[in-house]
């Protein structure tokens, strides 16, 4: 819960919100209460939503790595 909380109070600091979106994580509703912010807990739908464009994203990602590598080493 204090790592959930410092981390919710770094964000909030840098981007002003005060509205709190989680997946229902036990710790995030009694680090929002502590800093006295709103807390939304996402549906299994918009769940479902998220994920799947995370995954969209990453999958194009690794595919434009196949076609411009990266030169470094390591």
């Amino acid at each position: 819960m204090f790592v959930a909380e410092r981390f919710i109070s770094v964000v909030i600091k840098n981007h002003g919100r005060r509205l709190v979106s989680t997946d229902g994580g036990t710790w995030y509703p009694q680090a929002c209460r502590f800093l006295k912010l709103d807390h939304h807990i996402h549906s299994t739908l918009e769940k479902s939503l998220i994920e799947r464009t995370m995954q969209y994203i990453k999958d194009r990602t690794e595919s434009f790595d196949d076609y411009f590598p990266c030169r470094k080493k390591d």
